[in-house]
């Protein structure tokens, strides 16, 4: 049969989206030009990405439904494929306000993908000053599913500074997709031979219908009861506390970072003998206890957060699994916080087995685990179809490339993921070292964090809390 139909975790993706609850994530990289370098403009991004099209089939792949949704959708080769609809280039509105940038990334984000045709945006965004432009990638988990990581941001990003627009583009022909005979077929059989999965398929039909949703909820929650191995309940078992961003989401986001010096956190962490993530998790959980007592809604209980890591135990799922850990945000002391995060941490590393960093820089170059990371553990978990997750926030990170990156023959400076937020959890926390910088980038529902570029430099705060505590300031 022509095409290729969708995994069942990629289809699962696409099902429970929602109008509020996105399937795709996103990635800005921060371009900085090289002395004697092209000008980076719309026909170069177009000649460059042309010049990789060969090489990944996916940027041209539509989604085709089964009729009533009786069976998972395919790919097809899209006969409309229109590369002009899917670069867009665009510029700042002001670029000595840095909170222009942060919102316009953050209204692109928060507009969903046309199912219609191929499931990804790629934007060359200019005025950033200095000189300096940003790629922002849009791409959907369903299609990062099926095809290398290297589809974010088309392929561009990479160790080379060569470019490839040079070399002559060959002529593509659509291939035909699955006719409804084939479709029907298909289906047919996939319910004589896998007949749970098709009423498993039933409740998740229904849930799309506009009102039922909520009522369903309970039940999608024990479906997906099978799929929870790969949490890892390293937490207290006390409840789990409700602040302003722990309830239902609107469809609009804000979106702030901050870079952190990556030679201090290496610093710590020699010191004190913990991991990155022991550092930046004490950090954020300082961030939170700030921003709960400014808004005087600071709760006696710690906050949680899921904190995926990737391990090297076969029972979980794509390799993830994740810490459910005490933020310890009810504790002033942040040297205390960090040993007992590290504790916790590191129970969940002893129990799984974690993979070092230079396994996990290797998987996807980098910057799309940060996404597929978060994805795979929502969704492989009861968590994609509950109101209210057991943790308050998600804490997302992995190391970058070592090796400096270039796109468009430009030097890649800064690379940072926009990352999902679902209901219970408006707020989400993603970082990628990057050199000597950790890229720290944070997403949350635009009403529930009104102050977000607060919460974002706060960190710089918290960092320098920590290291007093530690007797590292001189």
């Amino acid at each position: 049969m022509p095409g290729t139909q969708l995994r069942a975790d990629a289809s699962r993706l696409l099902s429970v989206e929602t109008s509020t609850a996105f399937g795709h994530t996103s990635t800005l990289s921060v371009l900085e030009p090289v002395e004697g370098g092209p000008r980076l403009d719309n026909r170069l991004l177009r000649a460059e990405v042309t010049a990789r099209l060969p090489e990944l089939p996916m940027l041209r792949k539509v989604l085709v439904d089964v009729p009533l949704g009786l069976d998972r959708p395919w790919w097809k080769d899209d006969p409309d494929f229109d590369l002009r609809y899917h670069l867009r280039y665009i510029a700042v509105p002001d670029e000595d306000d840095p909170s222009a940038l942060f919102d316009l990334v953050a209204r692109i984000h928060s507009r969903p993908l046309d199912r219609q045709r191929p499931l990804w945006e790629l934007y060359l965004i200019k005025g950033l000053g200095g000189g300096r432009v940003a790629l922002l990638s849009k791409v959907h988990l369903a299609l990062l599913d099926a095809a290398s990581p290297s589809i974010v941001n088309a392929g561009l990003l990479g160790t080379d500074p060569a470019l490839l627009g040079a070399r002559e583009a060959t002529r593509w022909r659509p291939k035909p997709g699955p006719t409804l005979v084939d479709l029907a077929t298909r289906a047919g059989l996939n319910a004589v031979f896998e007949p749970a999965r098709s009423l498993g398929s039933i409740p998740r039909q229904l849930a799309s219908l506009p009102g039922l949703r909520p009522f369903l909820n309970p039940a999608l929650a024990l479906l997906n009861q099978r799929n929870a191995e790969p949490y890892v309940a390293t937490a207290s078992g006390t409840i789990t506390p409700r602040t302003s961003f722990n309830g239902r989401v609107g469809p609009h986001r804000r979106w702030a970072t901050i870079d952190l010096d990556m030679d201090r956190i290496g610093v710590i962490r020699r010191e004190q003998g913990v991991s990155n993530i022991d550092v930046l998790s004490t950090i954020a959980g300082g961030v939170l206890r700030w921003w709960l007592l400014e808004h005087d809604e600071l709760p006696r209980e710690t906050l949680k957060a899921l904190v995926p890591l990737s391990v090297t135990d076969p029972n979980a799922v794509d390799g993830i699994a994740g810490a459910l850990i005490d933020l310890e945000t009810h504790r002033h002391r942040p040297e205390v916080r960090l040993a007992r995060i590290h504790n916790q941490i590191g129970r969940a590393v002893l129990e799984q087995g974690a993979r070092s960093a230079a396994e996990i820089s290797m998987i996807g170059a980098g910057t799309p685990l940060v996404g597929m990371l978060a994805s795979r553990l929502l969704d492989n978990s009861p968590l994609a179809d509950r109101l209210l997750p057991p943790f308050n926030a998600m804490l997302t990170s992995v190391p970058g490339p070592r090796e400096p990156l270039y796109a468009l023959g430009a030097r890649v400076v800064g690379s940072y993921p926009l990352l999902g937020v679902v209901d219970g959890m408006g707020l989400h926390i993603g970082a990628m070292s990057m050199g000597d910088r950790l890229c720290v980038s944070l997403v949350a529902d635009r009403s529930m964090v009104p102050d977000l570029a607060a919460v974002a430099n706060r960190f710089e705060t918290e960092l320098v809390e920590l290291e007093r505590a530690l007797g590292l300031l001189r």
